[in-house]
């Protein structure tokens, strides 16, 4: 019994010892006699991000034997080579362009002489590109009309990192030129010298992060309306609701160009008459085909000196390129969408009506819904009409 004892547990010990000497032989291919030779490690890594492109920078080796890194990312499938002797001030600082708007992991490996290679050192960058462009917003514009000669354009405030905004335009000569002034976040106002009137302009905007390398522009932006001017409407052919004209004072005196209690239109006095509202004034500016008026403002102009004599509330303004029907028992069905409705003040002798989109039409129709008359009494001295031809803006 002894002997078969002895016999077990030498056999166990000799399984064991070569249990143990299969194992040792695993794990001989990756052990180095002697160990590894790590060189130093890439220190103070730091990047600053720009448009489609990063600037990393970190301290060259200390250790002479280190010679060259590589600077890895996209997984390691992207890689440059870097040569410490190309950078003798002891700083490194390696471009990569032509990036898109995501996130990049980028890797430093640092090699000496013999061909070792250190630790890589990590850092997760993201530059700025055209997800992060589009997502500022640009100016609009509030107003864009002729004074004398020169283009006057008021745009909306400086949005969030933009920088500077810049503008080109018809000249006299419907020639493009850019425009000396080139406006400051804390400005909105620029002037055209000589100015084609009626032309579209174009602007566009740079922005710059608080942190990052580069200013970037936007794509130059077309306005939507032509440079305004004061339309001539002597040529007009005004018509009114039946019955609401008093005496010699009819429609037509409203694009005279004389502001004066002798010439004006002034609705019915009569009993019947002057409470019936709605009172339509519609216009036919006669112009041809393609080359109607796109319309961006009317003036009104009402007594200069009397606030108790304004007499015009709540209207509205439609335009289109077929006739309107100034006797209509249901304009807002036969109409349409209107250009432009409110209610006036009897503060100011003019009220001017204003959109940031003219409506084009050869047709105009002004509906007065009301008055601040007792008896219901409206009438205007003058109406000037600003807009410009969209056939000919570009």
């Amino acid at each position: 019994m002894k002997n078969i004892i002895k016999h077990i547990l030498w056999t166990g010990i000799l399984l064991t010892a070569a249990s143990c000497t299969s194992q040792d032989d695993i794990y001989k291919q990756w052990v180095k006699p002697g160990g590894y030779d790590y060189p130093a490690k890439a220190i103070n890594f730091t990047a600053e991000r720009g448009f489609q492109r990063v600037v990393l920078k970190w301290d060259k080796p200390m250790d002479p034997a280190v010679k060259t890194a590589i600077l890895y990312w996209r997984n390691y499938t992207d890689s440059l080579m870097v040569d410490y002797a190309s950078f003798p001030d002891g700083k490194v600082s390696v471009e990569v362009k032509d990036m898109a708007d995501h996130a990049y992991t980028f890797d430093i490996v640092n090699f000496d002489s013999k061909g070792n290679r250190s630790l890589a050192t990590e850092m997760t960058v993201t530059p700025f590109g055209d997800g992060w462009l589009v997502s500022r917003s640009e100016r609009t514009v509030k107003s864009a009309a002729m004074d004398g000669d020169n283009g006057k354009v008021v745009l909306s405030k400086a949005t969030d990192q933009m920088v500077a905004t810049r503008f080109r335009y018809k000249d006299i000569n419907n020639s493009w030129v850019e425009c000396e002034t080139v406006l400051k976040p804390g400005e909105n106002e620029v002037t055209f010298p000589k100015a084609l009137r009626g032309k579209r302009f174009q602007y566009s905007s740079a922005y710059h992060p608080a942190e990052g390398l580069d200013t970037v522009w936007r794509a130059w932006v077309t306005s939507s309306n032509g440079l305004r001017y004061q339309l001539n409407g002597k040529r007009w052919n005004c018509s009114v609701t039946t019955g609401q004209t008093f005496s010699e004072y009819t429609p037509d005196k409203i694009f005279d160009g004389r502001m004066t209690s002798s010439s004006r239109w002034h609705s019915s006095r009569s009993d019947m008459m002057k409470d019936i509202f709605p009172k339509i004034i519609t216009i036919d500016t006669q112009t041809s085909a393609g080359e109607s008026f796109a319309f961006t403002d009317f003036a009104f102009y009402q007594h200069p000196d009397q606030p108790t004599m304004r007499y015009i509330k709540d209207f509205a303004i439609y335009v289109r390129d077929t006739p309107f029907d100034p006797n209509t028992t249901d304009y807002k069905a036969e109409y349409g969408i209107p250009f432009y409705s409110g209610t006036m003040s009897q503060s100011s002798a003019v009220y001017t009506a204003s959109v940031s989109q003219g409506a084009s039409g050869r047709y105009i129709a002004i509906v007065i819904n009301s008055s601040w008359s007792k008896d219901g009494y409206v009438d205007l001295w003058e109406l000037v009409p600003f807009g410009y031809i969209p056939s000919q803006a570009d």
